[in-house]
């Protein structure tokens, strides 16, 4: 496995469809080191809103979260389920 087949399995559900959640969530991420970066070398008086931060904290928080239930959870029947059916 590549790392750029890695990288693009990241963003992958169970069936193997591009989700979302994750690119949402690494987006989210992404913009919020950003913004921390731009903040340690900039004035105070140039920071964004910190309810805009915390909000992009939540929505990355979320995503990733709803993502990580999402890879650990079983989406099928069990098996005696699937004997019956």
């Amino acid at each position: 496995m590549t790392f750029k087949q890695w990288v693009i399995d990241l963003f992958k559900d169970e069936r193997g469809a591009i989700s979302v959640k994750p690119v949402i969530a690494f987006v989210g991420a992404l913009f919020l080191c950003g913004t921390m970066l731009v903040n340690s070398f900039s004035h105070a008086d140039f920071s964004p809103s910190p309810d805009l931060v915390n909000a992009v904290m939540v929505i990355t928080a979320i995503g990733m979260g709803a993502d990580t239930l999402d890879k650990f959870t079983k989406k099928g029947g069990t098996k005696k389920e699937e004997e019956l059916g």
